[in-house]
């Protein structure tokens, strides 16, 4: 499969997207299912149980081993595909990693890239931990493959509103690159609550059709 890396700079994570990677888990395995996870791994650097967002805690048999998954002892933020099994096990058929991005200061950058993306959906985790951003982005294959796209998240202001809740105004920074834009790739990233100080965002993201404009509310009353 084409791969095209997106180099998060400076502050920002590293992330990887892979062409088809996602998939609506059908076909040749009627019976599986696709969570976004919080995968845990263990001294050895396998996954040894994931958490659902709907707070499911399973444990895959045998613990899961990917290349991306470099750290013990760590969390990473993944699409996990499985089969449910008797109990809370589980049977792996894929895993992926699912970027996970710092909000920074729209001030610190020295450029504010804003190059178009195809946006899919904008949605609060069952858990409200995250922000779930799906898009497309443009990908393609090059000859020395170190092209590269950046994709972040800036924040622009935090607006106090009339009923004293706050709402962050970010923006989608999108930086093509060198990449070729040969076919249109599925790509997930998530943003964690625990960085938004506010009530609600409001995400400013400029497409291929236009400027998109969506508000969310990811904090709630008790």
């Amino acid at each position: 499969m084409g791969k095209i890396a997106l180099l998060l700079a400076g502050l920002l994570a590293f992330a990887a997207c892979e062409r088809d990677v996602y998939n609506e888990g059908t076909g040749a395995y009627s019976l599986t299912r696709a969570d976004f996870v919080e995968a845990y791994t263990d001294g050895s650097g396998a996954a040894h149980y994931v958490l659902t967002d709907e707070g499911d805690s399973l444990r895959p048999a045998p613990s899961i081993i990917a290349s991306w998954m470099q750290r013990p002892d760590t969390v990473y933020r993944a699409l996990y595909y499985y089969n449910k099994e008797e109990g809370n096990k589980a049977t792996t058929v894929a895993i992926v990693k699912v970027p996970v991005l710092a909000v920074v200061p729209a001030w610190k950058l020295k450029e504010e890239h804003t190059h178009p993306v195809k946006f899919e959906s904008l949605w609060l985790s069952s858990n409200k931990k995250y922000l779930n951003l799906g898009l497309y982005l443009k990908v393609g294959e090059t000859d020395g493959g170190a092209a590269r796209q950046t994709i972040a998240m800036m924040r622009d202001t935090v607006l106090a509103n009339a009923d004293g809740t706050a709402t962050a105004c970010l923006r989608l920074y999108h930086d093509q690159g060198d990449v070729p834009q040969y076919y249109s790739s599925k790509f997930y990233a998530s943003l964690p609550c625990s960085q938004l100080d506010c009530d609600s965002v409001r995400l400013t993201i400029n497409t291929y059709t236009g400027t998109v404009v969506r508000t969310l509310r990811i904090r709630f009353a008790d």
